[in-house]
């Protein structure tokens, strides 16, 4: 299972859980970042979290109850990261909102509109996912906005085309008549 953390208020990850374990013995993290997998509702201290609590070399223990804080989620670090997945479906982004990918938009139009400006559209479409994985949502952005865009270009480009096909084959019909 993948696991998240926030580091000074930025998200890493996903890493596996031994990874994890490891930064925390090393002192990169403390039981204080928190942290996330898809089994939890969400974000976490990581010495709260039982499965990985007894891992760590155990800390120096402060008994006076002033100092505590309940830990509080970094504002810039998302409640349920998402990791990318194959499907041809919106993904969570970070911020809540979903970057479709505009997949199965584009083989439609591939199909049944305008198959040169369909390519672009399924181009940009399998470009989204690979960024949310990485982490780079500007780029999943971007790329979810390109393939929207050719989807459109192609279908319009595809319906005048039709609806001008039309016109032709009545017109010859009626004059054909004539």
């Amino acid at each position: 299972m993948d696991w998240f953390y926030a580091k000074d208020g930025q998200q890493q990850g996903p890493v596996s859980r031994e990874v994890l374990i490891e930064l925390r013995q090393s002192g990169q993290i403390s039981d204080s970042d928190l942290v996330w997998n898809e089994s939890m509702p969400e974000w976490l201290a990581y010495g709260s979290v039982p499965e990985l609590a007894g891992s760590a070399p155990a800390p120096a223990v402060n008994t006076d109850p002033s100092v505590y804080q309940s830990p509080q989620q970094p504002e810039n670090v998302s409640p349920a990261p998402v990791a990318a997945s194959s499907q041809a479906s919106p993904t969570h982004h970070p911020s809540g909102g979903e970057i479709p990918n505009y997949l199965w938009q584009s083989i439609v139009v591939l199909l049944l509109c305008c198959w040169p400006l369909a390519i672009p559209a399924i181009v940009y479409s399998t470009k989204v996912n690979p960024a949310i994985a990485s982490g780079d949502m500007a780029a999943a952005k971007e790329a979810s906005d390109n393939a929207k865009k050719w989807c459109w270009i192609a279908f319009g480009v595809g319906l005048a085309g039709g609806i001008l096909y039309l016109i032709f084959v009545v017109g010859l019909g009626i004059a054909g008549e004539l």
